[in-house]
């Protein structure tokens, strides 16, 4: 019988396995890989979520995008603890000296990973080598792996990761097939929208990896990354969800589900993102509701009364008589079944 899977990231990378990171333009991938430094050497929880082991020697990474100042000073911030474990190579400028596919260059990178301790690997990013190395993003990257590869396995590491850009139309790694093809499991960052300002979004999938989206938060301060769940498009009917309770507020009479769709027809949001954020607005309790002539189900601002207590009571419509009542709780007959009595 084999052994169970030993992980490197709960959840996140099985040990002995190769991550690929496709990201967008300025989504924060160099932050998340400081993070993910800090977590493989002091066993801190990945993202706030994960538990990780950790490496048995250093954290190399070879970095060919940022210069040699800029990276210490981002590096400093993580406030990491055995920083004798990570070892950076600036290699900015210099990815032409990074030639693994010659057999001798190769030799030479191997001897001094070893001499390092090399124990998981980062290559950030991808582009700059291919384009030094003369290889061509869409057909020649499989080339590059192989040889990564055979580096690995020379210099004796058994994990590693390597960061790619997405395209600008499709989120997926840029370029040749094999980039999909070549890791264990893909982690992607994306935006939520092109605002370079907007909120971020990390999955991972792949062989015994499954994470679905979910949201990050940005600590600018310590620029440390905590996983908060919820995805893209859960975001999206978080958003709408303040538009319906205004929509209720501003109901003569309490409102249906047709009704709310139609007085948030003139916003952004598709029918069925409200009709959505109207669910989400009665699981987290923000919204009661209340069978109407006919089957029609009402909707009332939530009850002050209501366990969490999460919604203030405001603009209430006295139930069968569309009175408005601001302040004080609506008065609930004939309560429908999803309605929590106080």
């Amino acid at each position: 019988p084999e052994p169970p899977i030993r992980w490197r990231i709960a959840g996140w990378q099985p040990a002995g396995s190769r991550i690929m990171l496709p990201a967008q333009f300025k989504a924060g991938k160099t932050t998340a890989l400081h993070n993910l430094i800090r977590s493989l050497v002091d066993g801190e929880a990945w993202l706030g979520d994960a538990a990780v082991e950790l490496v048995s020697g250093a954290v190399v990474v070879l970095d060919f995008e940022m210069s040699r100042h800029q990276l210490r000073v981002w590096l400093r911030e993580q406030r990491v603890r055995h920083d004798d474990r990570v070892c950076v190579v600036p290699l900015r400028g210099q990815a032409a000296s990074f030639d693994i596919l010659e057999p001798a260059t190769r030799a030479r990178w191997a001897g001094w990973l070893r001499a390092a301790g090399a124990a998981y690997l980062i290559l950030d990013c991808l582009r700059p080598v291919l384009d030094a190395l003369g290889l061509d993003e869409s057909h020649d990257a499989g080339r590059f792996l192989v040889a990564f590869d055979a580096l690995l396995i020379e210099a004796g590491i058994p994990e590693a990761l390597v960061v790619h850009h997405m395209g600008h139309v499709k989120e997926r790694a840029r370029g040749d097939s094999r980039l999909r093809d070549w890791p264990d499991a893909e982690w992607r960052l994306v935006r939520q929208t092109d605002d370079p300002g907007s909120a971020r979004f990390i999955s991972a999938y792949g062989r015994d990896v499954d994470i679905p989206e979910a949201q990050l938060r940005y600590d600018s301060s310590t620029r440390r990354l905590t996983l908060i769940g919820g995805s893209r498009r859960d975001a999206k009917v978080r958003e709408a969800l303040p538009l319906v309770l205004t929509a209720i507020d501003d109901a003569e009479v309490p409102p249906g589900v047709r009704d709310l769709e139609r007085a948030c027809g003139s916003t952004d949001h598709p029918r069925d993102r409200i009709r959505a954020a109207i669910r989400l607005g009665i699981e987290e309790r923000a919204i009661e509701t209340q069978k109407g002539k006919g089957g029609k189900v009402l909707h009332f601002r939530a009850s002050t009364a209501t366990p969490r207590g999460c919604a203030e009571v405001r603009g209430e419509c006295a139930a069968h008589t569309g009175a408005r009542v601001r302040g004080v709780p609506a008065l609930f007959r004939e309560p429908h079944a999803r309605t929590l009595a106080g």
